[in-house]
Parts: C-alpha cells; structure tokens; sequence
C-alpha cells in the first residue's frame, strides 16, 4: 500500500509538506504542490479518507499499540493507562497489531492522528521506532530497552524477578533446576533467563541445557513442552522448575500431574507475572508479581507529559515481587 511517505519521498519534501499539498493548504507553493500531485499521480496513492476525517475531529488522543489484548493481564495494564488519560483529558484508542505486514497504527502516527502512543509489541520494529522518533511523535516503550534512540521506557526488573525466584528455590535445597523458557527473541524472557542463569551461577550451580523447555507464553505451550520432556526424560527429572510466565507454569503443572507427578512433593516450580489464575490453581502458584496496573499509569503520565514538552527523554525500572504460595517446598 502506498502511503503519504512514499510520496513525500519521491516529490523530495517532507510528510508534513506532502500533507499540506494534497489538502490544498496555503502554507505551501503552488510550485511545490504541483510536485506533490505529480509524484502522488505516479504512484497511483489514494489518501486515507478515514484518518482523514478522525484529525478533523481529534480531541486528545493516545494510541497503545499491543500484539494482543487477551493476556491475562492487559487489564490492569489498561486500566492504569484509562484511569491516567481520564484525568488528564485524554482518550485512549487501541490497536492489536498481527504481525502480518507493515503495523497500521504508523499511518495514522505519521499522520498526527494521535499525539502519541503507547508501544508494547515487537511488531512495530526498531526501525520504526526510530522513524517515528525522527518525526518527532511523541512515544513511550513498554518492556523493551532501545540503547540507540532517545525515547521513554518504562520497564519491569525482570532480571532481578527471575533471580529471586531462582533463588528461593535454592534456599529450599534445589540443586537441578529446569528452565521453561518464553519466545527466545522476547525481550522479557532474554531478561528472565539472564535473572535464571545470574542466579545458578551465584550459587555455584550448573545451568543444564538439556533442562530448558521451550514455550510460547502460552498454557497449550506450556502443557506440550513438560509432556514432550517428560517423555524424553523418563524419571531424569529436576526438582524443580522456573517458568518464564505464569501461563506456562499451569500448563506445566497440569501435565506433570497427569503424569503422575505431585507438586510440590515431586517437583516444585515458580512462575513470573502473578496472573489472576495463579491463586486459583492447585496448588495455588508461587510466582513473581509484575506491577501491570502501575506499568499502565506511569507510562500514561510519562506519554503525556512527553507530549506537553515537560518531558524528553526518561526511563523507569519498576520492581518486582515474588508471592510464595503452595507450589513449592524444601528437599
């Protein structure tokens, strides 16, 4: 799809001057618009009469932009973004991004239809991120670190959450651990298994490759991978267990309890994010509270204070903390 940057570049103005000739506007030369129509012409664009007709009725309007919104935890995150942006005058707009193709949450950022958005999906690259830095629109990324760019970030102590929870496994006398890990390009779970193995390796422990599960974040992944190295293991089992979500502890559980196993008499394990199930499953599940609700409502304020020029540049960590329950105990 052809879009108003493709023009901009082929007429060799920028996006903001393309926009100004192609709606007729006076802040630009008769010279430099006819430039524009040519190059839109050649193209063969067509405007997009629906952003189009949203920035003439703009208000104040913040975009997050999510891979999903049916984890269970996007909620909380939600709602701290709502309650922030009601009191100070915004609405929020929502977009899931699939991943198949170029995010169309871009056109409508690059068209000022929003002041600014909210970012918590690798579907909009590094690369964009970095356009959209360029163009000035003002951004705030969740769980995710861009070392290159000056823009906002909010993230959560990942590493340390995993090593905490590692490390109450220790403590109760696990020596063989297994790691059931999230996708390998996640930043959250690069962070969670850094957290896994800086623990093992504190306590003189070895990190066993064939001890690593892999999963998707999801319960169906979780469930597969633990029957898949059940079977591939036959009694050569650790004690315990640090999964890289919660989603992925239950579905582990509920295939080593198929299998015959009791948790935690057998085998203990602890999980990362604290989702509302966790308290609910038996045993009920030991693992380490992501503040999804505080995620929400600072990156809301620091979206927000971005946008009015109070704030240019920022990130915050925030802390973790690990909820003991029933899924674990001492050997």
């Amino acid at each position: 799809m052809v879009t108003i940057k493709d023009v901009a570049k082929l007429a060799g103005v920028s996006i903001s001057t393309a926009s100004y000739a192609l709606n007729n506007s006076n802040k630009v030369s008769e010279k430099t618009r006819e430039k524009v129509l040519k190059a839109a012409k050649e193209l063969n664009y067509i405007p997009n009469k629906f952003a189009q007709n949203l920035k003439k009725l703009r208000t104040d309007l913040i975009a997050l932009i999510v891979h999903e919104i049916n984890g269970p935890f996007y909620d909380k995150l939600v709602q701290g973004i709502l309650d922030v942006a009601h009191i100070l005058g915004y609405n929020l707009v929502i977009f899931c991004e699939s991943g198949h193709g170029r995010p169309s949450s871009l056109v409508f950022l690059k068209e000022k239809i929003f002041n600014g958005a909210i970012i918590m999906t690798p579907v909009v690259s590094n690369d964009d991120i970095k356009e959209l830095v360029e163009e000035n629109i003002p951004l705030v990324l969740l769980d995710r670190k861009l070392e290159e760019v000056n823009v906002c970030s909010v993230l959560i102590d990942n590493e340390k959450g995993a090593f905490e929870a590692v490390r109450h496994l220790i403590e109760l006398n696990h020596r063989k651990i297994g790691f059931i890990s999230g996708p390998p390009d996640s930043y959250d779970n690069k962070e969670r298994y850094k957290g896994f193995v800086k623990a093992m390796e504190k306590f003189g422990l070895k990190v066993y490759e064939d001890l690593i599960i892999q999963g998707n974040f999801t319960e169906e992944s979780g469930y597969k991978a633990m029957k898949e190295f059940i079977s591939r293991k036959k009694g050569e089992m650790p004690t315990a267990f640090f999964s890289s979500n919660d989603e992925m502890a239950i579905g582990a559980m509920k295939a080593l309890q198929e299998e015959g196993f009791k948790i935690p008499d057998h085998i203990s394990i602890v999980g990362f994010d604290d989702i509302n199930l966790a308290q609910y499953v038996q045993p009920k599940l030991t693992t380490v509270r992501r503040p999804m609700y505080e995620l929400g409502s600072f990156s809301a304020h620091m979206l927000i204070n971005t946008i009015k020029g109070r704030l240019k540049y920022s990130n915050i960590t925030l802390d973790v903390e690990l909820i003991l329950r029933e899924s674990t105990r001492k050997v």
